[in-house]
């Protein structure tokens, strides 16, 4: 007989019901408990279904790392829907292939990428509406993301096939041609950060894992955000890759875990040694996205005293 799979939305009740007044996310100075991610992604979801949303729908995700990406992922999935989170280093051109090839049918985006939106809003006919994370919209029309956060009867309920539906349609250029979207399903996410917990053995409440690699990508999506939030552990998400900002923030957060590709391992190298100490709280680092040299390894592990385990698999598994 085959492993019980459940899909996301129960192994998340599970962890909620043992670690509800752990932190999930720190982000920005904020923390978010498990009980209220919990209530946020409910009302998203809830807001969603109302506006129309059903099982199987494609829900656009044009977004920074940040609290209110996992609030939006999460709202997404439990209201039956796909994610498609969207590369926020395309230009807008590639950014309405995509929404068009996956048949987005809305879409959450940040305000600063709003002259994007601008520049492709014609080229978008699939798109029922849109909601916007910030004040300066592409739109009168688009949804405040406030709205989405209200108070609201819980989702209806979903009875999900874990191993037909889609928790996320993530594009990658694969090969050649144009992007392609990579399906992957409920069964796919829960075995992929079960495996995550297994191999890294975090303690639930207690590691914290700081995500400054972009949460559109596979990587980061599914072992710095989902993991965490599946397995009741904290993630630190950051917008944006600065050497000083990374540093700071493990020290402001207690992150004891930082995972990286090798370019970012090599830039903090470069780093004063005033910062070698800021690490102090890491229990080790992870890399993936393409090999590590040797060399920098070897320089890093010395100079920092961090252990680095390299990881890589492709977004299609």
């Amino acid at each position: 007989m085959s492993e019980h799979i459940a899909p996301l939305p129960e192994i998340f009740s599970k962890t909620v019901a043992t670690c509800g007044g752990h932190t999930a996310i720190n982000f920005n100075g904020e923390t978010t408990d498990f009980a209220t991610f919990d209530k946020r992604s409910d009302a998203v979801a809830a807001n969603l279904q109302a506006l129309g949303i059903v099982k199987g729908d494609r829900i656009g995700l044009y977004c920074i790392n940040s609290d209110f990406f996992a609030v939006a992922y999460f709202g997404i999935v439990k209201a039956g829907a796909t994610v498609v989170p969207i590369n926020l280093l395309l230009n807008p051109k590639e950014v309405a292939y995509i929404l068009n090839d996956s048949g987005a049918r809305a879409l959450i985006y940040f305000e600063a990428f709003t002259p994007a939106i601008n520049a492709i809003r014609a080229d978008l006919p699939g798109i029922d509406f849109a909601v916007c994370i910030g004040a300066e919209k592409s739109d009168p029309a688009d949804r405040d993301w406030a709205e989405l956060l209200c108070a609201a009867e819980a989702p209806a309920p979903v009875e999900f096939d874990v191993d037909e539906d889609i928790v996320v349609l993530i594009y990658t250029s694969g090969t050649t041609g144009k992007p392609k979207g990579a399906m992957l399903t409920h069964r796919n996410l829960a075995s992929n950060t079960n495996s995550i917990r297994i191999a890294m053995g975090l303690v639930p409440g207690e590691d914290v894992m700081l995500v400054v690699l972009p949460m559109f990508h596979a990587f980061a999506a599914t072992v710095g955000m989902l993991f965490p939030l599946l397995h009741g552990c904290t993630f630190a998400p950051v917008p944006k890759f600065d050497p000083n900002l990374v540093v700071d923030t493990i020290v402001a957060t207690g992150a004891t875990v930082f995972m990286a590709v090798p370019s970012m391992y090599n830039v903090l190298l470069r780093l004063p040694e005033t910062a070698v100490p800021k690490l102090d709280s890491l229990r080790f680092c992870l890399s993936g996205g393409a090999a590590m040299p040797v060399e920098i390894l070897k320089q890093f592990e010395e100079r920092y005293g961090k252990l680095i385990y390299e990881g890589d698999g492709p977004t299609e598994c």
